[in-house]
């Protein structure tokens, strides 16, 4: 089985591809519709939250440069 990837996008959202349920606090799934890529908001702006409706264009800037976290705590 392929790993789900997030692409975490320069001045924009979290897209996310391969096989994944996203839910909310209570453990409600989202009706995907069978989608298996779509981009979660970064910036707080979308009307379609917790998905990206593009919202974010001029209205946010972040570089996504990826790096190592600290060794995880034991």
């Amino acid at each position: 089985m392929e790993k789900t990837k997030l692409t975490i996008n320069n001045n924009g959202s979290v897209k996310i591809e391969g096989d994944f349920e996203i839910v909310d606090m209570q453990g409600n799934a989202y009706g995907l519709q069978g989608r298996t890529v779509l981009s979660i908001c970064r910036c707080g702006l979308s009307a379609n939250k917790p998905f990206c409706d593009g919202s974010h264009k001029g209205h946010f800037e972040h570089n996504a440069i990826a790096f190592d976290l600290p060794p995880k705590k034991v």
